[in-house]
Formats: C-alpha cells, sequence, structure tokens
C-alpha cells in the first residue's frame, strides 16, 4: 500500500516544509519511516519557489500557486510522474481547494481519497460556496475515509462508523517536555524572580488574548503581580507594549518550548467561535507536555478533546469572553499549581501508526 500525501504547505504561521510542523509534516514522515512507500506535495500559497527533496524515506516536493509550476505537478501527479510510486491512497489535508486536488487525483488514478478535516474549513476567510455546489459537503459525501483533529466537528457532520477516525494533533515529544525553568530563562535574558503566565500563538479576537490582557491588568491593579510572556504573531494595531507584558515576537517553531518552561503557568484564553468550537488547537497538548499549570476557558476546543483533564481542572477553568472570570482563575491556579495529566499516545510517531491500521495501509 502506498501514499500520496497532499497538504498545505503554510498554516497557522508555520512552515510544514522547514519546521515540519504538524499533521500534514509528521503524518507521511512517520509512515515512510515506518516502511509504507509515502511521498509528500505540498501546496504553497505564499512563495514562488518550487522545492524537490527528501528526508530520510520521506520524497517531498513544494509548488507554489503563483506560477505555472502548479499547472505543471498537476499533470505530473494525475499521470503518476509526480512520485517515484504509483498511490493506492490520496490524503488531501489543509483546505477544501487541496480537498478538491486530491479528489481529483485520487479519481485519476482510482487511488481511495481520504479527507484529513483538522479545521472546520467552511470557515475559512477564503472559502467559497458556488451556486449549487458546496465544496465542502461535495468532499465529505465523496471521500473514502475521512480524518477529524476534532470531536465535535466529527459529530457535527454526521458520524459515520465506517469511514470517520478522530486523528487528534500530537507533538514531538523530543521537544515538548517538561524543561527546567531556570536555564530556560537565562536562555531567554528573562530574571528569575517573576511569576510569568504565557500564551504562545495566534493574536486574534476569538483566541482571546484580549481578554488575558485585561485579567492580568485588573490583577495588577488588586497586587498580585503577575506578568505575561507572550509569543506570536500579533494582528494588527493590537498594542503588547504595556506594563506587566514581555513580548518574545513571533518565535520560530523550534523555540517554542523554551518559551513554554519559562512560564509558571501557561493560559488557553479562547472565546467562543464558529471556527475555534470545531478545531482541536496544537498548542493545548504542547502545554500538556510541559508539565506546567493551564488556565484555560470552557470552550469545546479543551473541553470535548480533552475531558478528562476538563474534569481536572474544574472550578479552574473560565468562562470564555470573561476577563474578570479569567482573573479569578488565574489567581486560584497561581495559589494551587494544579498541573493535569497528559493524555496517552499524543506523540506523532503512535498517532501515525493508529491512523495507519485504521486506513490499512
Amino acid at each position: 500500500m502506498s501514499v500520496l500525501f497532499i497538504g498545505k504547505r503554510f498554516n497557522t504561521n508555520r512552515d510544514a516544509l522547514r519546521e515540519h510542523y504538524g499533521r500534514i509534516y509528521q503524518l507521511p514522515w512517520h509512515w515512510s519511516q515506518a516502511g509504507i512507500p509515502t511521498s509528500l506535495w505540498l501546496i504553497d500559497y505564499h512563495t514562488r519557489k518550487s522545492v524537490s527533496q527528501s528526508d530520510g524515506r520521506l520524497d517531498v516536493i513544494s509548488t507554489p500557486v503563483r506560477n505555472l509550476a502548479m499547472i505543471r505537478d498537476y499533470a505530473r501527479a494525475s499521470r503518476n510522474a509526480a512520485t517515484a510510486l504509483r498511490p493506492d491512497v490520496v490524503v488531501a489535508s489543509g483546505d477544501c481547494y487541496i480537498g478538491l486536488l486530491g479528489y481529483r487525483v485520487a479519481k485519476r488514478l482510482r487511488a481511495r481519497f481520504v479527507f484529513d478535516i483538522y479545521d472546520k474549513y467552511d470557515e475559512f476567510g477564503g472559502y467559497r460556496r458556488l451556486p449549487g455546489f458546496d465544496p465542502f459537503e461535495f468532499l465529505l459525501r465523496r471521500a473514502d475515509a475521512r480524518l477529524f483533529a476534532s470531536r465535535a466537528l466529527m459529530e457535527q457532520v454526521g458520524y459515520d462508523a465506517q469511514r470517520d477516525f478522530i486523528v487528534p494533533n500530537g507533538i514531538d515529544t523530543r521537544r515538548f517536555r517538561p524543561l527546567d525553568m531556570l536555564s530556560s530563562r537565562a536562555g531567554l535574558g528573562l530574571p528569575d524572580d517573576i511569576t510569568f503566565a504565557g500564551y504562545f500563538g495566534s493574536m486574534d479576537e476569538d483566541r482571546g488574548i484580549d481578554d488575558l490582557l485585561a485579567a492580568q491588568q485588573k490583577l495588577h491593579e488588586t497586587g498580585l503581580d503577575l506578568q505575561l510572556l507572550l509569543g506570536g504573531k500579533p494582528r494588527k494595531h493590537l498594542k503588547l507594549a504595556r506594563e506587566g507584558v514581555q513580548y518574545l515576537g513571533d518565535l520560530a517553531y523550534a523555540d517554542v518550548p523554551r518559551a513554554l518552561a519559562c512560564c509558571n503557568l501557561l493560559v488557553l484564553p479562547y472565546r467562543r467561535s464558529a471556527y475555534l468550537d470545531m478545531a482541536s488547537s496544537c498548542k493545548i497538548v504542547e502545554y500538556m507536555a510541559m508539565q506546567r499549570p493551564i488556565i484555560a476557558t470552557r470552550t469545546p476546543n479543551f473541553e470535548e478533546n480533552f475531558p478528562a483533564q476538563a474534569e481536572q481542572l474544574g472550578v479552574r477553568m473560565a468562562a470564555p469572553n470573561d476577563p474578570d472570570d479569567l482573573g479569578r482563575a488565574l489567581r486560584e491556579q497561581c495559589a494551587v499549581q494544579q498541573v493535569v495529566t497528559m493524555p496517552e499516545g499524543m506523540d506523532w510517531g503512535s498517532i501515525a501508526a493508529g491512523v495507519s491500521r485504521a486506513l490499512q495501509l
């Protein structure tokens, strides 16, 4: 059994090709190292340079959509010249346009089509429904198998026991693991005597960064000496230069574990939204792996994907969209320092092995 995996190269400000980030890179890489003939075709929406390289047993090409390379590589894939193998399975992951590409290639090669759904793709800003044609619904109906990162999303679209599988977002446990706080702070030039609550990732409004900033300010006014340590790409007009906030910039993915280890607490201040409620954020497991106390809001992104950990936090979870309640949870966790258990089998090797068994690769 051989696999062609087609995925989006850039996702959440990360580069799957250079940083080996996320399921789009990790699933095919682990399959290839396990002896399953696998190639990875990355679709690049942002640059103009084609790339072809190998990583161990995994052959990778990256195709920009801004020039004729996309047409060339589609023609090659469709006639089986883009890879050294004839795929029995085509997996498409990233958005519905990549899904449609994967479906067309699979049909041309008479291969099984697997649609990997790690987000609610029809909520993406670039998604378009055409008169009489909804790409997301079309792909959900036509896929031979469907992989879901989020249980809430799988249940919303209609669970089909014969072809639906939960495939969570995992971590590289060599990177994300308990690290010493003092040496991590020394490496980043941070003082030893400050209590830091950390948030690292996207900073749009739905992520709740504004609620976290407001909660910290109110706690500071009441005399609690708690500072925020932040990393990620801020949205336009978000002001991070304020008292009690240290911003590390838009960190490279390799630097994120050390930044997490600098924190006394790690915060997931998400708000409710049609998009985030159906997601399963990578940073949740990354936070857990560091074995630091977590403060999270009561949203499906956390509660439905990690029910045991939500139960462990109990009253120390905060209401979404509520800076006052988030401040309460921060204050309580500063005192209690409760660490949740790390779920088993969240490393990419275990996840990839489970998917290969489910798909009979």
